[in-house]
């Protein structure tokens, strides 16, 4: 296997691990609207955008998606995008811990209701995504079933997903803990990504997989420490 492609599975797993973080973020995003409504709202729109990609979706090749992982440009972009979001998920937090306090002018009370009502847009990319590699993996399946098919779990997956976060995760500071913890591993990919203009994906051929492994066992163990120190102290009082 040459340097190329080794470059290219490697980039693949960084990138299916980022995505899946971005995926939470959402689901944990909408999870802090108002009412089951408003999430089902959301999950109906994301199952209407995979209907309105998939023809694209079904032009693109694996050549194709190889080609933007190996680009450093284009994924220099991507990560100055990923930032972006990553840091108006962070501004959320923020304002949802000083929103105790009132907000005494137009233009904060503005702000708040942005944050508050965005949902998170690079849902998009990790659909078509998800879109793209589910075609590939059902060949000779008409795409407009696949694509039907994948845009009724879509719907149905992150209506439910993002609701049992909000039930069964309940108290919303622990919520919004989790929240602020998985877009700042997000926001530090993203500041890595661009550091000295150099996009730190292209040389991912040397992925140490036990740094890599060790920080998400230690992020995953602390939201989990986290949660059971809520439930016992919950329980206490």
């Amino acid at each position: 296997m040459d340097y190329e492609t080794k470059k290219t599975i490697n980039m693949e797993y960084v990138v299916d691990i980022l995505l899946g973080f971005i995926t939470l973020s959402f689901l944990l995003k909408i999870g802090f609207y108002p009412s089951f409504r408003q999430i089902a709202l959301v999950a109906v729109a994301c199952a209407g955008f995979v209907l309105l990609i998939w023809d694209q979706a079904a032009e693109q090749s694996r050549t194709q998606i190889a080609d933007f992982l190996a680009s450093p440009k284009r994924m220099q972009d991507a990560a100055v995008w990923i930032t972006l979001e990553a840091a108006v998920m962070i501004a959320f937090c923020f304002d949802c811990f000083a929103g105790y306090r009132h907000h005494d002018n137009l233009f904060k009370r503005s702000i708040s209701c942005f944050l508050n009502v965005y949902p998170g847009l690079l849902i998009g990319v990790v659909l078509g995504y998800a879109l793209t590699q589910t075609i590939f993996a059902f060949p000779g399946t008409d795409f407009r079933i696949v694509a039907g098919w994948f845009a009724a779990s879509t719907g149905t997956g992150i209506a439910l997903a993002a609701w049992l976060f909000r039930k069964y995760l309940g108290d919303s500071s622990l919520r919004l803990e989790l929240l602020f913890a998985t877009n700042l591993f997000i926001l530090l990919m993203g500041i890595i990504a661009t550091e000295n203009g150099q996009t730190c994906y292209q040389s991912v051929s040397n992925v140490d997989w036990k740094t890599t492994v060790t920080t998400l066992a230690v992020f995953i163990a602390g939201a989990g420490w986290g949660f059971i120190w809520k439930l016992i102290h919950k329980t206490k009082l």
